[in-house]
């Protein structure tokens, strides 16, 4: 709107429109809000949050890097000692087998070994049986040829009462005496005599006893006298004997049991100056055989 006043004095209200771009002398000045597409009047400023964005981004990344660089450095690590373990249980396994193997060998030659083991037990089982077999056959034989050497004795002598005993024995008027080398329990030393056709020795006189005690001293030696059956002391052949306090040690018998061996004592020997003494049967001590001259 323009405002025209007039010389009259009066005043004129009007309507008009112009475009300052029709006027050539506008200045610059007055159009501060005229945009220049050329060079721009104001520029903004980066933003403070969009930087600290970017910084925080090149540091993931950064860390990203270290971190697939330390994974792939653990990782070439891990397959090395993943290899090497693998290479070692590798041959840990060949070393099991290995011993595996060898045990099983090693069982195999065991049960080989017991067999043969128990081949050589039979084999010795059967040897003992044939030398025990052989050994009577020629004990046997030996009184067989003392029996032949005493006939044959007889007959350049002319003389028919004359009595002989087999070799190792010893002639005492009508009997023949064995007296052993070796120690043997009261049991076993009767069965020896028995397998040699006599029996453990029984006293029946004085005179005997003095031929055998002569035999005997100072060692110990079995006889055929035992209170075991009965509790009272007999022969074998089951007489019953008279005791004689003279014949037995002093204080004996006397059944004595803290030898530690069990039970009493049930059997007699000869001691050392030929007198009785009462001991346990398992002691091992010699024998004497006795028999007829014409039994053997």
């Amino acid at each position: 709107m323009r405002v025209v006043k007039s010389d009259s004095g009066s005043v004129a209200v009007g309507h008009q429109y112009s475009d300052e771009l029709d006027n050539p002398e506008a200045g610059d000045d007055t159009e501060f809000w005229r945009k220049d597409s050329s060079v721009p009047r104001f520029v903004a400023a980066p933003s403070i949050g969009r930087w600290r964005w970017r910084v925080f981004a090149a540091i993931g990344v950064t860390a990203l890097l270290v971190l697939i660089i330390v994974v792939s450095v653990n990782h070439v690590k891990f397959d090395r000692k993943f290899s090497t373990t693998d290479t070692n249980l590798e041959n840990l396994t060949e070393r099991i087998l290995s011993i595996i193997t060898r045990a099983n060998a090693l069982e195999e030659y065991g049960h080989k070994m017991y067999t043969d083991i128990s081949n050589l037990e039979f084999d010795q089982e059967t040897m003992q049986r044939t030398m025990t077999e052989l050994s009577d056959s020629a004990q046997a034989l030996r009184d067989k040829v003392s029996q032949l050497n005493c006939q044959i004795d007889k007959y350049i002598n002319n003389n028919t009462q004359e009595l002989c005993c087999p070799d190792g024995w010893l002639l005492f008027s009508t009997h023949c005496y064995f007296f052993s080398d070796e120690g043997m329990p009261w049991d076993q030393a009767k069965d020896e005599c028995e397998k040699k056709g006599a029996g453990l020795l029984i006293v029946n006189s004085k005179q005997e006893k003095s031929f055998v005690v002569s035999k005997t001293r100072p060692l110990y030696y079995w006889l055929g006298l035992t209170d075991g059956r009965t509790g009272e002391w007999e022969w074998l052949d089951k007489t019953p004997y008279v005791h004689v306090r003279s014949e037995w040690m002093p204080g004996q018998p006397d059944n004595w049991q803290n030898h530690g061996l069990g039970g009493g004592e049930d059997c007699a020997h000869f001691h050392h100056d030929g007198r009785y003494n009462d001991d346990h049967c398992t002691r091992r001590y010699r024998y004497v055989c006795k028999a007829h001259a014409s039994s053997i």
